[in-house]
């Protein structure tokens, strides 16, 4: 049976952006030595399909991996990485290859909020007034704005998909499942409410339970935007509410690569 042509990645962009499918464009800037393709390659990484090839083989699995790391970050983001061939990739060609990853997210960033005390409630309604979508998940019932009722989060949670994460609820121990299930799975951002002393005590608990220091990174305790002194319910709202605007609109995405970086790495790779 003869191979499938390759789809062109000119024939897709367009609709990606119609249908406003989160993607990136993948740009060979510049090689040096041998390299499968020439400057100016180009592929797109989807979360589940990857259209056009800038050469195939370790190199293209490398540069799929990583696109697919930023997709699911879920914020946009512009970098560019320098690969040797040989050092990076395993491939005989001597050569180097820059590539530019352009990560284009249209979708808003799913929040799920753990309890619903006097905290979560002013946050639930500072989030439900904005574009992002929230679910609202607490043990008891009968609150205010509560999604889901919950008598045990931790299996739950082994059940979703749970993008970002905010955890307030009533009990310390509730607490600890909770992000404990949240760093078993896919979940990318873990905002926990409490003092530096409580994360303390917690990261302790999760190194001893087998979690290691980058599972440990996605937690964000005491979660809020820094400096701000007022302890007030509606305050700490206000500042935790800041915080996740700033994550699910981008603007906390990984610093992006300028035209005037980009520029500096092409002149030092080709000693001009």
């Amino acid at each position: 049976m003869p191979d499938q042509p390759i789809q062109r990645w000119q024939d897709h962009i367009q609709t990606l952006h119609q249908t406003q499918c989160d993607h990136v464009l993948v740009t060979v800037l510049n090689t040096t030595g041998s390299a499968p393709r020439a400057a100016g390659s180009k592929m797109i990484v989807t979360h589940d399909a990857c259209i056009d090839t800038i050469g195939g083989g370790q190199l293209e699995w490398l540069v799929m991996e990583h696109a697919r790391t930023q997709l699911q970050a879920g914020r946009s983001a512009t970098e560019v990485h320098h690969l040797p061939l040989a050092a990076a990739a395993l491939q005989c060609c001597g050569g180097s290859v820059t590539v530019l990853f352009e990560t284009v997210i249209f979708s808003q960033q799913h929040v799920f909020l753990f309890g619903m005390g006097h905290v979560g409630q002013a946050v639930a309604r500072l989030l439900r007034g904005t574009q992002t979508p929230l679910t609202c998940i607490d043990s008891r019932s009968g609150l205010d704005q509560v999604d889901e009722v919950v008598a045990q989060p931790g299996p739950w949670i082994a059940t979703q998909e749970i993008p970002l994460a905010l955890v307030m609820t009533h009990d310390h121990q509730q607490d600890y499942e909770v992000v404990s299930a949240l760093l078993s799975s896919n979940t990318t951002w873990i905002g926990l409410i409490g003092s530096a002393t409580k994360w303390e005590r917690f990261k302790a608990r999760l190194q001893n339970d087998g979690f290691d220091a980058q599972a440990l990174a996605r937690v964000c305790c005491p979660v809020g935007v820094p400096d701000i002194q007022d302890k007030q319910p509606n305050a700490v709202a206000i500042s935790i509410a800041a915080q996740v605007l700033q994550l699910t609109t981008g603007t906390q995405a990984p610093v992006s690569s300028n035209w005037k970086q980009i520029r500096n790495t092409l002149i030092l790779e080709s000693g001009v």
